[in-house]
C-alpha cells in the first residue's frame, strides 16, 4: 500500500511542541483526504473526503498495524497510520533542509575552501570573499595544502566539488 503526503504546508512559526502542518493524504495514488497537526503537542489528525475515502483510510489503518514496530530512543513504537504520516512528514522536512544546505554549500564552494566530514551536520571553511578562480593559483595551492595538512584527518576531507587537489595542484572541474 502506497501512502503519500502532497501539497505539504509547514509553519515553523506556529510549531510549539510538535510540527504544525497540513497536507493532502494520498493512498495508492488517490487523494482520499487531508492531514493536519496544530503544532501544540497533540496528535496528527486525518480525515477522508467521502464515505468511500474513509473506507480506504480504514484499510490503510489496518495495513499500517501490520508493519513492523519501530525502535526509537529506547522505546518500541507500534505502527499505525498516524505514525506513518508523521514519518513521511519528517522525511519531507529532512529532505527540504538537506536541499537548502546543499544549495548554501554550493554557493559557498565558489568563494571558499570547505572542509569537514561528509554528510555531517557541521563543517568549516576558509572564505576568500571572491571567486576561487580569481585567487592566484600559488596562494590557493598554499591554503588548500594547509587545510589538508592541518585539518584533513579522522575522516575530515575537503568538501568542494568545484576543484580537486592532486599532487600538490588545484584542478578546477
Amino acid at each position: 500500500m502506497k501512502i503519500e503526503l502532497k501539497r505539504i504546508q509547514f509553519s515553523e512559526r506556529m510549531s510549539e511542541e510538535t510540527n504544525c502542518f497540513v497536507a493532502d493524504l494520498y493512498i495508492n495514488g488517490k487523494k482520499v483526504g487531508y492531514v493536519k497537526n496544530d503544532g501544540q503537542g497533540g496528535c496528527t489528525d486525518y480525515r477522508g473526503n467521502t464515505k468511500e475515502d474513509n473506507e480506504i483510510i480504514r484499510e490503510a489503518e489496518a495495513y499500517c498495524k501490520t508493519l513492523p514496530d519501530i525502535q526509537s530512543h529506547g522505546f518500541v513504537l507500534k505502527q499505525n497510520l498516524e505514525l506513518v504520516i508523521d514519518t513521511l512528514f519528517e522525511e519531507y522536512i529532512t529532505a527540504k533542509l538537506k536541499a537548502k544546505e546543499e544549495k548554501r554549500m554550493s554557493k559557498l564552494f565558489q568563494t571558499a575552501i570547505v572542509f569537514g566530514k561528509p554528510n555531517a551536520p557541521q563543517y568549516r571553511y576558509m572564505n576568500f570573499k571572491q571567486p576561487l578562480s580569481n585567487v592566484p593559483m600559488t596562494k590557493l595551492v598554499f591554503y588548500v595544502a594547509k587545510v589538508v595538512s592541518d585539518h584533513c584527518h579522522d575522516g575530515v576531507v575537503i568538501l568542494n566539488t568545484n576543484f580537486k587537489f592532486e599532487n600538490g595542484k588545484v584542478i578546477f572541474v
